[in-house]
């Protein structure tokens, strides 16, 4: 399985660079560039979500052309450990991501002389339960869709898919009144604060659903098509 993991990310390390420049370029344009201290947590936790999915499946393409799964499940590996490991694989890469975050944001201190509002450990740990989330959604949509293979059903699987990644970034919008659209210091933006120092129902949910993606990988149909 290891070997596994080492071989696929081998594979995607020039996607992985060209996301990690965008997230470190976006990371110094905050810290320059957004003036209101309260927009600067909210903002880099967006920029660190977004990376670390684009880094994943931004390739999404390419694996449905290099029928990835079908190579992996002829593998001399079990089913079950095949899907962990397209469970560990974003994990990983989450974890690369807030590495080059802590990173970037240590040296930033160092060369503006500056020091800037930062996510707490709450946050953090939210953002990790909502990642674990969405890529859930991801795999389950992409392993439901050869389970049922109507059009309708399927329809249905990418939609509620698009609509978890969709109802993941609006929070950040609304914190940060995102174009004037969500007002100043309202009642939503005062819940969805306090909702993003509240891990425990995240990664909760997270974990169950990651879970839940390793037991639907094990029960498709077929593995011919991606």
């Amino acid at each position: 399985m290891w070997l596994l993991l080492k071989a696929e990310i081998l594979y995607d390390r020039f996607r992985f660079l060209i996301v990690f420049v965008f997230c470190l370029t976006c990371l110094v344009t905050i810290w320059f560039g957004v003036k209101r201290e309260r927009n600067v947590s909210p903002m880099t936790m967006e920029i660190l979500f977004i990376s670390a999915l684009a880094a994943v499946y931004a390739g999404e393409g390419s694996r449905i052309y290099n029928k990835k799964d079908r190579i992996h499940v002829s593998l001399p590996i079990s089913l079950r450990k095949t899907g962990f490991s397209h469970l560990i694989y974003p994990i990983f890469v989450w974890i690369a991501i807030l590495i080059l975050y802590e990173v970037s944001y240590f040296v930033l201190e160092i060369v503006s002389g500056v020091s800037r509002t930062k996510p707490s450990l709450l946050h953090i740990l939210t953002l990790s339960g909502l990642f674990l989330i969405v890529s859930a959604a991801v795999l389950l949509s992409r392993d439901l869709s050869k389970i049922y293979t109507k059009k309708s059903a399927q329809m249905m699987i990418y939609l509620i898919g698009y609509l978890f990644y969709m109802g993941a970034l609006l929070p950040f919008f609304i914190i940060t009144n995102f174009f004037g659209a969500f007002g100043e210091n309202t009642r939503l933006q005062s819940q969805m604060s306090s909702l993003s120092e509240s891990p425990s129902v995240f990664l909760l949910l997270g974990i169950v659903l990651s879970f839940a993606s390793v037991f639907v990988f094990m029960r498709r149909r077929s593995y011919v098509q991606s």
